[in-house]
């Protein structure tokens, strides 16, 4: 996985635990327990955000071998066009915020040259 993915994955675990560690930390419970729930809440999210790009990405990497399979070009532009297109179903799930939807969008754009290599 590249520099810029861990980047995207270390910004939307961070906004997702600050959002919900305040949350928490204004729950009526011991200072350990507050703890030990920040740690299984951080855990988790990093876990989702990593399984929701994983699959996004495994779309989007089936759907440009179905283009060529039909003998149809990919370039950057069109692999913008099909990202838009699954990023757009994506944020139809109610799991997912648009903001999040959008952030995967981002990430997978900067992946262009990695998966153009690994696909085409």
């Amino acid at each position: 996985m590249s520099s810029s993915t861990d980047d995207f994955f270390k910004g939307l675990l961070f906004g997702a635990v600050i959002g919900a560690a305040a949350g928490i930390l204004l729950a009526p419970k011991s200072g350990a327990e507050t703890r030990e729930d920040i740690k299984k809440l951080a855990v988790d999210m990093g876990d989702k955000a990593q399984d929701l790009y994983t699959s996004t990405r495994k779309e989007v990497e089936k759907r440009i071998k179905a283009l060529k399979a039909a003998g149809k070009k990919i370039d950057f532009e069109a692999y913008k066009k099909l990202v838009t297109n699954v990023i757009d179903e994506l944020k139809n799930d109610s799991d997912v915020t648009s903001d999040t939807a959008k952030k995967i969008g981002m990430q997978l754009n900067d992946d262009w040259n990695e998966i153009k290599s690994a696909v085409i």
